[in-house]
C-alpha cells in the first residue's frame, strides 16, 4: 500500500467533529467510542513491525503520543509533518507510528497511567491523523472502477425504516446494486460491509434518541471501508448542519434525487 503526503483539510475537518463529539455525546458513549477507536487503530499493524517490516523506533512513538496527548490538534499534525520531512514515509507512519501509539494510549488507559480525558483527546487526534493519510493516499492511487453498488442500512435500534427502503427501490429503478439491511445489529453491519465491499453506505437515522449509535457505525465503517463514501438520511426536523460537524462522513442526503446525483457526481473522478 502506497501512502504518500498528508490530506491537512481532511485532518483539521476530522479533528473538529472528534472535538464535537467530545462536547455533545453523553460521557458513556464517548467512553464506547473512544475504546472502539483505540481497538481499531491498534489493528493497523502487528504488534512491533512498522509498514516496511522494520522495528518500529520507541523513542518516537513516545515523542508521538505526547504531541497526540496536547489538547490542540495541531501539534499532532506538526510532529507528523516535521517525521515526514525526515524521511519517515506515510506508510511507515500509517502501519507503524498510528498503530503503535494507538496501542501505547490503550494500555496507558487501561493502567491508569493516562485519564479517560487524556485518552479521548489523544485518540480523536490519532484518528485525524489517520484519516488524513489515507485520504492523501487516495488521491495518489490511479482511477479504478466507479461501480454503483451501496449498503443502506437503518442505524441499530431504528424503528423506523420504511424511508431507507423507499429510497433502495429507487436507487435500484437508476440501476444501482443495493444491499438493503434493516433490523441488523452494529456487528453484523460491519462484517457485511467488510463482506461486500460497497463503494457507498448510506445510514438512515429518523431520532436523535440514536446520534450515538450512528456515531459509532460511522467509526466502524471508517475502518472496515476506509475509501468509501458514507452518507446519512436524518429525519424530519433534524439540523443536516449539525449531523455534518458532528460525523465523520461524507454528505447529509436531503432527499433521494439529490442523494443520487451527489453520489454519481462523487464516484465520476474516482472511476
Amino acid at each position: 500500500m502506497a501512502l504518500s503526503a498528508l490530506d491537512v483539510e481532511t485532518f483539521a475537518r476530522t479533528a473538529l467533529r472528534c472535538a464535537a463529539k467530545r462536547r455533545e455525546l453523553p460521557a458513556r458513549e464517548v467512553t464506547a467510542l473512544t475504546g472502539e477507536m483505540v481497538r481499531g487503530l491498534a489493528r493497523l499493524a502487528p504488534e512491533g513491525a512498522s509498514g516496511a517490516g522494520q522495528a518500529i523506533d520507541r523513542t518516537s512513538v513516545a515523542a508521538f503520543c505526547e504531541a497526540l496527548l496536547e489538547p490542540e490538534a495541531e501539534a499532532a499534525l506538526r510532529f507528523v509533518e516535521a517525521l515526514q520531512r525526515a524521511g519517515v514515509t506515510s506508510e511507515e507512519l500509517y502501519l507503524g507510528h498510528v498503530a503503535a501509539a494507538a496501542r501505547e494510549l490503550g494500555a496507558g488507559w487501561t493502567g491508569n497511567r493516562l485519564s479517560l480525558v487524556e485518552v479521548t483527546v489523544a485518540t480523536g487526534h490519532l484518528y485525524a491523523v489517520m484519516r488524513a493519510l489515507r485520504s492523501a493516499a487516495g488521491r495518489q492511487r490511479p482511477a479504478a472502477d466507479a461501480g454503483r453498488s451501496a449498503l443502506f442500512a437503518a442505524v441499530p435500534g431504528e424503528d423506523h425504516s420504511i424511508g431507507v427502503s423507499i429510497a433502495a427501490e429507487i436507487f435500484r429503478d437508476a440501476g444501482w446494486d443495493i444491499d438493503l439491511q434493516l433490523g441488523t445489529d452494529h456487528d453484523g453491519l460491519i462484517a457485511r460491509a467488510e463482506r461486500t465491499r460497497p463503494r457507498v453506505v448510506g445510514l438512515a437515522l429518523s431520532t436523535p434518541k440514536r446520534l450515538a449509535a450512528l456515531a459509532r457505525l460511522v467509526l466502524g465503517m471508517r475502518f472496515a471501508l476506509p475509501e468509501a463514501i458514507i452518507g446519512v438520511a436524518p429525519g424530519a426536523g433534524m439540523d443536516a448542519a449539525a449531523l455534518d460537524g458532528l460525523l465523520d462522513i461524507d454528505l447529509v442526503f436531503r432527499d433521494v434525487q439529490t442523494a443520487r446525483e451527489e453520489l454519481e457526481r462523487q464516484l465520476r473522478p474516482r472511476g
